[in-house]
């Protein structure tokens, strides 16, 4: 009973919230189309605020009149039988009922709305076509003389999305597996092994990062290469000891929870959970102040004394007093951790396009199809990643359970249920990306990232564009034989 009206409520407050949001768009809405009359009112900023509560009104009126899109889309309305539905429709059509005229009136809204930020201008259309015929005048005459310029700099650009492609491979197959629900969701651990770990992992990452640092002072004045011997051993040492770290952590909890030492582990416990929320409350501030402030720790360490050190303390007491709460023995999701931080990663790559990557690969790496090639390598591993996921998440869970059932671990289960099943259509999702690849390098040289698309944008910010038109006639060109030809390997593995 007490479930069913938790449910009902529940769809009831949803429904409220879509229904306001609705119908506080629509007022907000029509104050945005007038803003450049509203900009000149000293309390014009008031009526988006004032689009919050009309929206609420708006909500709870026509909630009591009758079903609205709310209700209809969280299923807050009682259910009726199709024969009740039809005789329904047939006595109010779509225009007399709530659901479509909001609907309608969103739509509309929306429209306008478009039409004005958009700047359709339907004068230009008609009238102003007479421009482009010089442009295009030369566009239908190229310059065959730069062929060979371009055929040198599309042999790049191949090249360029090739590796980008197969670097990415590896590594967007290992990521898809931790974030893969139906593989990750399993995986617990114990909550005493895993705090400890990744608080020595810090530790340990701290460590191997600044034993560099301090085996290289004194040969900063040598003839060696310092920077570069720093640059390869510091990665390195780094997660070393971070592997190092989670790894004796883990097992120093373990030994102190499995040998009888209670006491001891329930202590240790409290202390590592101390760290973390230590360590948590000192992300938050930093974040904090770099978004706030536009500053760093360093500044507001300095600037706003003794704060920052009340906030560490306070994340160190919230964290001994969580730890208290636990047992080193106590279960923990570790896998859907690990699943949605991989997802968030994941899907935060993937939303920078390829072309933001090369700006600030550029910087690192300075002009040339490197700094390009690492772009698309890193947009590759997180578009790949979530393809490779979802088919991970789509296979056929017959295998997973024979396999389990035989008392395969987790490992096991990968190897011999999942690899084989995932390997044509994984093969397909790389032979498209590579694909994609060469299209997005196109892009890539506007910003000096290599392949022909620098050449491209060379000629068009010089107005050579019967050069252009070479360079246009060559990209779809490839283009096109390479989608034909993997298309054909496509059809020939799947």
């Amino acid at each position: 009973m007490l479930q069913a009206l938790w449910a009902r409520w529940n769809s009831r407050v949803k429904a409220l919230l879509i229904d306001w949001l609705i119908w506080a768009y629509v007022p907000a809405a029509a104050v945005y189309y007038f803003r450049d009359q509203v900009a000149t009112l000293s309390w014009g900023a008031w009526l988006y605020w004032a689009s919050i509560p009309v929206g609420l009104a708006l909500a709870f009126l026509l909630e009591a009149l009758g079903t609205t899109i709310g209700e209809r889309i969280t299923g807050a309305v009682a259910e009726v039988s199709i024969e009740e539905q039809a005789l329904v429709e047939v006595r109010q059509p779509w225009y007399r009922t709530q659901v479509g005229l909001t609907a309608l009136i969103i739509g509309l809204v929306t429209l306008v709305l478009g039409w004005r930020i958009t700047q359709i201008n339907l004068y230009y259309v008609f009238t102003r076509a007479d421009r482009m015929a010089n442009m295009t005048d030369r566009l239908f005459r190229p310059y065959w003389p730069v062929m060979g310029a371009l055929i040198e700099k599309m042999i790049e650009t191949i090249f360029l999305a090739l590796m980008a492609t197969i670097i990415s491979i590896p590594i967007a197959a290992l990521v898809s597996f931790f974030a893969a629900r139906n593989l990750m969701y399993r995986i617990t651990t114990t909550y005493g092994s895993l705090a400890s770990g990744f608080v020595c992992a810090i530790g340990g990452a701290w460590l191997g990062a600044n034993l560099v640092t301090w085996a290289l002072a004194p040969l900063a004045d040598s003839s060696l290469d310092v920077a570069l011997i720093g640059g390869i051993l510091k990665p390195i040492l780094l997660l070393a000891g971070m592997l190092l770290g989670a790894l004796l952590g883990g097992k120093a909890m373990r030994r102190l929870a499995e040998g009888g030492r209670e006491s001891a582990a329930r202590w240790a416990v409290v202390v590592v959970t101390a760290l973390v929320g230590a360590l948590a409350a000192y992300t938050v501030a930093s974040l904090v102040a770099m978004v706030a402030f536009a500053a760093s720790w360093s500044i507001f360490v300095r600037d706003l004394s003794p704060w920052p050190y009340v906030i560490l303390g306070a994340g160190f007491v919230a964290g001994a007093i969580i730890g208290w709460r636990k047992n080193a023995q106590d279960p923990f999701p570790l896998g859907p951790l690990v699943y949605n931080v991989v997802r968030f990663i994941l899907n935060a790559t993937r939303s920078i396009e390829p072309f933001v990557w090369a700006l600030i690969f550029v910087t690192w790496f300075r002009l040339g199809p490197f700094p390009g090639m690492v772009a698309l390598m890193v947009h590759s591993v997180a578009s790949l990643g979530k393809l490779y996921s979802e088919q991970i998440e789509g296979i056929d869970a017959g295998p997973l359970e024979a396999v389990r059932a035989t008392g395969a671990n987790e490992l096991q289960t990968v190897v011999y249920a999942v690899v084989p099943q995932i390997i044509p259509p994984f093969i397909s999702f790389t032979i498209y990306r590579w694909d994609i690849n060469v299209r997005m390098s196109t892009i890539i040289g506007l910003v000096g990232g290599g392949g022909i698309g620098q050449l491209l944008f060379q000629y068009q910010n010089l107005g050579q564009w019967r050069s252009v038109s070479v360079a246009v006639i060559l990209i779809v060109a490839v283009v096109m034989t390479l989608d034909n030809i993997s298309a054909r390997v496509r059809e020939k593995i799947v």
